[in-house]
């Protein structure tokens, strides 16, 4: 099931752990899914929740699916 948000600590380490593995910057993260960059920061480190547009944003650009990221 959906939530509303995405804001566990789990999820923002996964994605900042698959981005570095696929040696994407935040900058080009940010140029791929269309957020801005200061905003992929504050997910990333957990101090802003990721709504499921922005969620579903992030996983399209590093090639994964929402589930894959944030694991229920």
């Amino acid at each position: 099931m959906w939530k509303n948000s995405f804001g566990d600590v789990m999820g923002a380490n996964r994605i900042k752990q698959i981005r570095k593995k696929q040696k994407v910057t935040q900058k080009e993260l940010s140029e791929m899914s269309g957020i801005a960059q200061s905003e992929l920061s504050l997910i990333e480190n957990n101090k802003k929740t990721c709504n499921v547009e922005t969620a579903k944003k992030i996983a399209k650009a590093l090639g994964f699916s929402v589930e894959h990221v944030w694991p229920d």
